[in-house]
């Protein structure tokens, strides 16, 4: 594992009994970007490292789970169409697809990924919501998918050389858990049901942490009536459409205390707290901890 202050990149080399097997991991990483920092981190290998004018391509051997854990960006699939991501986005990049993407120089952003392929996991992918291109997934901030891939992530940068398989046998189960709640929420492999509606929802609301949000009103605009919209968020996010924004909301203000010297109270006021009493109360509640004392810890 190679480590960069509190960045940290492990590749894992890849040889016959692992194809054989049928799916392995390629690699492993978390790295934090601050605002204004330049992107992406000049430490990355020649396989990986690219430009915002070159983009990248994976080779037809590798896929790579991509999740924004904070902050937000942009991903173009095609130049000059940005897509917007924000926190508790989960990118699916497939082998051969062109691809770029960075961080909002005013937020950046901290992300996850993990690089996987083999003939199992192209098995999945060809009967799931993996399939679609771009494919893109709203999770919810901090839940089970953030947590089990930070506990993944730390497995395959510590023991991959001893356990090869399990891991990468761990990496497809998240995967096809990941695809079998997007089914349950009406997302088909063609992706013609109710994903993009729920997933501009989503957007809409993390571009509007610091405001009240008309959800029956939004339903509406999305072509949905609320009950659908409410069932289909929940089961394609894990959350209500209101805890989704507060935790949100929380995860954003995590990222400013970390990351900035932002006075808490107008963190509260940009995060859509109405009172400074209100966000600290609402951020020990959700941390355990209060929002001095979380700055105090990530100084």
């Amino acid at each position: 594992m190679q480590t960069y202050g509190e960045n940290s990149i492990h590749y894992c080399p890849i040889g016959e009994p692992q194809r054989r097997f049928g799916v392995y991991v390629t690699g492993a990483g978390r790295e934090v970007t601050r605002p204004n920092e330049p992107y992406p981190h000049a430490y990355h290998s020649s396989d990986y490292y690219f430009t915002w004018q070159n983009g990248r391509t994976l080779p037809a051997w590798e896929h790579q789970i991509l999740y924004i854990r904070a902050g937000c960006g942009v991903i173009e699939f095609t130049r000059g169409k940005s897509i917007s991501v924000t926190a508790g986005t989960l990118i699916f990049l497939h082998a051969g697809e062109w691809h770029r993407y960075h961080p909002d120089p005013n937020t950046g952003w901290e992300e996850a990924y993990v690089g996987i392929g083999g003939k199992l996991l192209d098995g999945l992918i060809s009967i799931s919501c993996l399939s679609t291109h771009p494919c893109l997934i709203a999770l919810p901030p901090d839940g089970w998918f953030d947590q089990s891939l930070r506990s993944l992530i730390d497995e395959i940068q510590s023991s991959s050389a001893e356990h090869p398989y399990t891991l990468a046998l761990k990496t497809l189960a998240l995967l096809s858990q990941v695809a079998e709640n997007a089914a349950a929420a009406g997302v088909s492999a063609n992706g013609t049901c109710h994903n993009v509606a729920i997933r501009r929802a989503t957007l809409y609301i993390g571009r509007h942490l610091g405001g009240v949000i008309d959800f029956p009103a939004l339903a509406q605009r999305l072509g949905m009536g609320y009950t659908l919209f409410r069932r289909c968020f929940r089961a394609y996010t894990g959350l209500a459409p209101l805890a989704y924004q507060n935790a949100l909301r929380i995860r954003r203000s995590m990222h400013l205390l970390a990351s900035t010297e932002v006075p808490i109270a107008q963190i509260a006021r940009e995060t859509g707290f109405n009172s400074l009493a209100y966000f600290s109360r609402f951020f020990r509640k959700a941390t355990g901890i209060s929002p001095s004392a979380f700055r105090r810890q990530r100084a």
